[in-house]
């Protein structure tokens, strides 16, 4: 993908940018809120369009996957406002719950009408010859009232998954419609964090261990 100020690009390591969203029912949450969890944080356009409904099915569809062998929050951010988005995630006719079978939406689902969050991720101003046929779509969509114009020029979807840190672990930037991340890489994710956290928990208890023997000679001389 040819893409514009690269070197302005999130990359990996880095520590992430906070944002202030509201859910499709008000409620204000802040990013910085779920640090200390494993987060896999995923930009789609609207809650309405199908190729994001596709993403999201996939998502869904291996929702107990996600979750294994490690805590996940999965945080969705849709650049619409907070009542499109609530309608696209419980109207009946609309993409997303055709597409997972009329299932209570699982994630939290965050609205970016003006395009805040997905700026300081730094998701707008990129070129793709794929953006081609998802610009022609969204252009229809937007001639429906119900679907205003896209904040950010040229947007594409991307998925981040962030360690209890707030570190970048790994970046999925989208070159076509049906592209989402791929299940080992978030397994991987999960795995090299819970071996972290034994070799934490190792390394303490040995510690501890070694300190209490310390402490056990001392008394005896």
């Amino acid at each position: 993908m040819v893409r514009k100020d690269k070197e302005d690009e999130l990359k990996l390591g880095d520590t992430i940018p906070d944002f202030t969203l509201n859910s499709d029912e008000g409620k204000e949450y802040r990013l910085s809120d779920f640090r200390g969890s494993n987060i896999l944080l995923c930009f789609y356009d609207y809650s309405h369009c199908p190729m994001c409904a596709y993403s999201v099915s996939n998502l869904m569809g291996h929702q107990k996957k996600l979750a294994w062998a490690s805590k996940l929050k999965v945080i969705t951010v849709f650049l619409t406002s907070e009542d499109i988005l609530h309608d696209g995630l419980t109207n009946k006719n609309a993409p997303i719950p055709r597409l997972c079978d009329g299932a209570l939406y699982p994630f939290l689902a965050l609205a970016d009408p003006d395009g805040q969050a997905a700026s300081v991720f730094k998701l707008g101003n990129k070129s793709s010859a794929n953006l081609k046929i998802r610009k022609f779509l969204i252009k229809i969509l937007e001639k429906r009232s119900t679907h205003p114009h896209l904040p950010l020029p040229n947007f594409s979807p991307a998925e981040f998954l962030i360690d209890v840190n707030g570190v970048l672990v790994d970046i999925l930037y989208t070159k076509k419609a049906t592209e989402f991340m791929a299940m080992d890489r978030i397994q991987k994710f999960l795995l090299e964090d819970q071996k972290s956290q034994y070799l934490r928990r190792s390394l303490t208890n040995s510690k501890v261990s070694f300190g209490g023997s310390e402490v056990g000679q001392k008394s005896n001389d």
